[in-house]
This record gives structure tokens, sequence and C-alpha cells, in this order.
């Protein structure tokens, strides 16, 4: 590996472990499942939110990393959960189906920069894109509001659960 190269790799750090979570809804779980599990190093454990459709009182969802300071964002890899049954993964990607990624220096989407939305084919389990953007703030957001045609891949009873963001940057 040539000296820039090893220079490279040192700059864009993972600044999202253990950083402060906050989520729109907390779904109950066996396990602890809240915001910061999705920070935690540990793909094993999710946060999971109250679902959003049709039948669900609630039609938008939203999850965000404080990364503490403002930082220069490079890349965003989001470990969806994956429930290892072949039958699954397709209503799994269908649910992530649509979502968007905002970088903000506030903890409003509104006030930031849409770095990704989430569009056909279904995103993968494992997700990854760059993301080049400013803020202190990562925002996953994904709605199934009334009146509005989804593709018929998108699951429309949406539950969120998210194992893993890593945020990369410097």
């Amino acid at each position: 590996m040539t000296r820039s190269a090893q220079d490279d790799l040192k700059l864009h750090n993972e600044l999202s472990r253990d950083k402060t979570t906050t989520q729109s809804s907390f779904h109950l779980c066996v396990s602890p499942c809240g915001p910061d599990k999705a920070v935690d190093g540990d793909r094993k454990t999710c946060m999971k939110t109250y679902d959003i459709g049709p039948t669900s009182p609630e039609k938008t969802v939203w999850w965000l990393v404080d990364l503490g300071a403002n930082h220069s964002i490079y890349s965003i890899s989001i470990y969806f959960k994956d429930y290892k049954h072949r039958d699954y993964e397709m209503r799994q990607r269908g649910r992530f189906a649509g979502f968007s990624l905002y970088i903000s220096n506030t903890p409003k989407k509104e006030d930031g920069l849409l770095c990704y939305k989430n569009t056909l084919p279904l995103p993968p389990l494992e997700f990854s894109t760059t993301c080049i953007g400013y803020g202190r703030y990562v925002i996953y957001y994904n709605e199934r509001l009334d009146g509005v045609k989804y593709p018929e891949e998108y699951q429309i009873q949406s539950w969120t659960e998210l194992c893993e963001v890593k945020i990369e940057g410097i």
C-alpha cells in the first residue's frame, strides 16, 4: 500500500460508534432494542420502531445519531435486520425501501442535506453508499403516507430495524 493510500485510510474514521442516538418511536422487544443498539458495534443487536403504514397511527419513522461535533462525512453503511431466512429477505428489503439519509447541523432533517434516497431496486440488507457532506447529525428517515401509491415491491406496513450504522469521515 502506498503512503498516500495509508494516510487516506487513517482519515476516514468510524464516527458513529457509541454516539448518542434517538428515534421516533420505541418498539417493545424481548431483548433490549433501543436506538443505541445501531451504533454499539454488534450487528446482532438492533433498534426497532413501531410500524408505519395504513393501519398504523404513525406514517413516518426516523432515527438519528449525534456525532458530537461537525464532521466531514464520506460514507454511510447500514446493516438492516436479517432474519437469515430466505423467505424473509425480500420482506425485509421491502420494509426499508424508500428510505432517505440526511446530514444536518441540527437534529431536523429539514435543516439538512439529502445525501441518499432509495428507489428501486430494493436496498440490500447490507447497504453502503458514498454520502458526502458536513454536519453533526445523520438522520435515517422513511415514510408510508396515506394516499401515496408505492411500488408493489415495497412493504406498505413497515417496521424499521437497524442493526448497525457506520458513518465514516474525518
